[in-house]
């Protein structure tokens, strides 16, 4: 019968994937295999996986393959458990384990770029006031992913060892996320708190931090003192929890979301504070390459495609600033505003003769 899809994930995840991944790529690929590609065709042996039961499988989870309503997938999703399982297949033909990849083959609904949310100047200022009338742990770690770009993980896991006060500079090197680290274990066990480096190596970068956080930094570390009787060591957290420890992201991105309802403002991600930032520093005229270098990413594209959104006022301006070239000052002002009488009336005299042109070629021919 040979080896079926799911004895082959297991040995793939543990000797291919996780020595060389990320905890939180890891888990992506864990989630995929175990949730969804799995309990369909987990069963099958792999030299019975072909393109057309590949297909199949495909099609059925982008109409049904929603755990939580039943319904449809996100093109993404689709796209995500595609990858995953060519992967697992790439590596299983690698090792001789069947003939042909048959995921190579199948198509899919391509995604179109998703739209990010950023926030209004309205409810910026409405969010602004709020948090700095109430400087609390939690809100300070908002403050410091609003004026410096930085992402949440990034947020949580900056520790005063990584700040010079003399520069008010903050290096960036690590991230945090919660990630599932054992299924199986007993429910408040499953997941961690797991560091790893920056994203990419663009992503290991300086912020030159302006006055308002440099402040907020100095308030975080008096308050640490207060709090905890001690001075901070260069592991503590510069954004820290009630007992000292890391903040987690988790716990920041829920409480993000209630400070949004309380002050009955539009739903954004906390990511999107971060896409907010960055249009707010290309309206106000700093170059991409400025900002890229500033959002940590190593190709000015991605900036420009994924962060760089131009606003309704924006488009409006530009459009106005497209006027015609002559002068056409009040235009419609002299405009025949009734119809002519005939419809010959509404053909200029060059296109008449074309017209009677094309009339004689046709009655000739």
């Amino acid at each position: 019968m040979g080896i079926t899809l799911r004895e082959w994930s297991q040995q793939w995840l543990e000797v291919y994937v996780k020595p060389v991944a990320k905890p939180s790529g890891y888990e992506h690929y864990y989630d995929n295999m175990y949730k969804h590609i799995l309990p369909k065709l987990g069963d099958m042996p792999l030299k019975s996986l072909t393109t057309a039961v590949v297909q199949h499988f495909l099609n059925e989870e982008s109409l049904h393959g929603n755990l939580r309503t039943g319904g449809a997938l996100s093109a993404k999703s689709i796209k995500n458990m595609r990858v995953v399982l060519d992967v697992c297949c790439k590596r299983a033909v690698a090792d001789g384990m069947m003939p042909a990849n048959p995921v190579a083959a199948t198509v899919y609904t391509h995604c179109r770029s998703k739209k990010h949310n950023i926030m209004s100047d309205s409810d910026q200022k409405v969010l602004e006031k709020w948090l700095f009338s109430d400087l609390s742990l939690n809100n300070a770690g908002i403050i410091l992913a609003l004026y410096s770009g930085m992402r949440l993980g990034e947020v949580c896991a900056a520790r005063w060892g990584n700040y010079d006060a003399m520069s008010g500079t903050l290096h960036i090197t690590q991230t945090v996320r919660r990630v599932m680290v054992d299924p199986a274990a007993e429910y408040g066990k499953r997941t961690e708190l797991i560091f790893s480096s920056a994203k990419s190596d663009a992503s290991e970068r300086d912020l030159y931090l302006p006055e308002v956080l440099q402040g907020l930094l100095t308030v975080q570390y008096q308050r640490f003192e207060s709090l905890f009787k001690r001075t901070p060591n260069t592991d503590d957290f510069i954004i820290y929890n009630t007992v000292g420890g890391v903040m987690d992201p988790d716990h920041l991105s829920s409480y993000w979301g209630d400070v949004l309802d309380g002050l009955g403002l539009p739903h954004v991600r906390f990511h999107d504070i971060r896409h907010t930032f960055a249009t707010r520093a290309i309206e106000q005229g700093i170059d991409v390459a400025t900002v890229a270098g500033l959002l940590g990413h190593a190709d000015v594209t991605t900036t420009t495609h994924y962060y760089v959104h131009p606003r309704d006022a924006s488009m409006r301006k530009a459009m106005a600033a497209v006027a015609p070239v002559g002068a056409v000052t009040h235009a419609w002002q002299n405009t025949r505003l009734f119809a002519p009488k005939s419809a010959e009336e509404k053909v200029p005299e060059a296109a008449r003769r074309v017209h009677r042109r094309r009339k004689h070629i046709a009655e000739c021919g």
